[in-house]
């Protein structure tokens, strides 16, 4: 039996809405404290910039809630990318921020977009949906350099300037947030969580829940970046039905010289896209908190048995980091992060190995000696000549090139100021080798034309 022209008209309008769901994107929604028995309890509060979904002055639209990194049309990341599209305001009686108490639990609530419940429309995303880093400070810069915080403040509070530390680290998909659509994984995780008060036809969002430090302090504004990381993948270099524990590389990374702890390259990624939010935490003495009434507007619920809609999720209040991922050692100071002992779970394919490459460049019948360098020896006294001769083609492609440091102009000694910013070098096939110096003291690839 052929389907009628309005049931095919439907079916039409269906698949068409259910595309243009996994085009929207996310922003932190609101936040909420968390008791002891993982309620969310107390009043809500807000993320900078947040706009209600039903607003006419200024109209309700995605761009205006939320913040793409890169900017959109810009493919790559320049380094100038700032985390906070909001500047810090004064608190709104209308919007307030969060009150919290130093050490509390605290839920931020996001919409999944169709990000989670229809995989099958972004095949090369992350099996996790996308990892979220919640960064906290009690000193956010006027203009917060994404470059600046990402995968440089670690969760000890030593890495990079040590402003701030890695709160904590989330998959994008909970584990039981939806979206209402026919899909199978909305349907099934309704009915599965229907003994705690799921109904397929009401959304359940999804959740990044982190303990506030302890030693925050009554009068402290505490701010946390909320970043999503929602790269393309490219599955010629990375097992991307293994990124289910959220690892794999950020493009940021080998811009600023550094090497990804997993042993992934830059060829893993497809397209650049990740997103941002700032919330703002006022933090006071617990005595002087309002006491905890549940939420019994989460999620617009209107009935008080679907629990589910103002709980935390369990296993979040018991890990901060979900995903074992913290700073690439960079920026100074030292980090705790974790590199498997073997090659990850996500493990580098194609062409490009899961180790790093050595930085000694490819080798032909064809000869040419490198330039001599002369530096001063350890003792500080006389000179040490070392002379290197690399073979390469008569017709070389650089393709990738390591250096451990760069050539600073001086008095041979190895002295003297390194760059005022990060130079990323340039290499085209063909051409001769790339002579900008390259950032002191980090390996840098040079293959990638991203610009200064």
């Amino acid at each position: 039996m052929r389907p009628s022209q309005s049931t095919a008209s439907t079916a039409l309008l269906t698949a068409a809405a259910l595309v243009g769901l996994a085009n929207a994107h996310s922003w932190v929604e609101e936040v909420y404290r968390v008791d002891d028995n993982g309620a969310m309890v107390g009043q809500t509060g807000y993320p900078r910039g947040w706009i209600a979904r039903t607003s006419t002055n200024p109209p309700f639209s995605d761009a205006l809630a939320q913040w793409l990194l890169p900017l959109k049309g810009q493919s790559a990341y320049s380094g100038d990318e700032i985390l906070n599209k909001h500047q810090k305001t004064d608190n709104n009686p209308a919007l307030p921020m969060l009150q919290a108490a130093p050490g509390d639990k605290i839920a931020l609530l996001h919409l999944e977009n169709g990000h989670v419940s229809l995989p099958q429309n972004q095949p090369k995303k992350p099996r996790n949906r996308g990892t979220i880093f919640l960064y906290g400070t009690t000193q956010p810069a006027k203009d917060e350099r994404l470059f600046d915080v990402h995968l440089v403040w670690n969760r000890a509070g030593t890495g990079g300037d040590k402003r701030g530390k890695l709160l904590a680290t989330r998959n994008y998909d909970d584990g039981q947030c939806y979206q209402t659509n026919a899909q199978e994984i909305s349907t099934s995780r309704a009915q599965k969580l229907a003994s705690e008060g799921a109904v397929h036809e009401r959304e359940l969002r999804c959740q990044s829940d982190v303990q506030l430090p302890d030693d925050l302090k009554p009068g402290d504004v505490y701010t946390i970046y909320w970043y999503w990381d929602w790269p393309d993948l490219d599955p010629e270099h990375i097992k991307v039905d293994a990124t289910t524990d959220g690892r794999y590389p950020w493009a940021g990374t080998f811009m600023r010289g550094e090497t990804d702890p997993n042993g992934f390259t830059m060829a893993a990624i497809a397209k650049n896209e990740s997103y941002a939010s700032t919330i703002d935490i006022q933090i006071v003495e617990r005595a002087k908190i309002p006491p905890g009434v549940a939420v019994a507007k989460a999620a617009d619920v209107g009935q008080s048995n679907q629990k589910i809609y103002t709980m935390a999720v369990a296993d979040q209040l018991s890990n901060n980091f979900k995903v074992d991922i913290d700073a690439n050692n960079a920026g100074g100071g030292s980090s705790s992060a974790t590199t498997p002992d073997s090659s990850p779970s996500a493990t580098a394919t194609g062409s490009d190995s899961a180790a790093a490459p050595s930085s000694v460049a490819p080798t032909t019948s064809s000869s040419a000696a490198a330039p001599t360098t002369t530096a001063g020896d350890a003792s500080g006294g006389g000179k040490v000549t070392v002379t290197v001769t690399v073979t390469v083609p008569s017709s070389t492609v650089y393709s990738t090139v390591y250096v451990t440091k760069s050539v600073v102009a001086g008095d041979g000694s190895g002295s003297g100021a390194p760059p005022a910013a990060p130079v990323y070098a340039t290499a085209t096939a063909g051409a001769p080798a790339p002579t900008v110096p390259a950032m002191r003291g980090r390996v840098v690839r040079r293959n990638w034309q991203f610009g200064q």
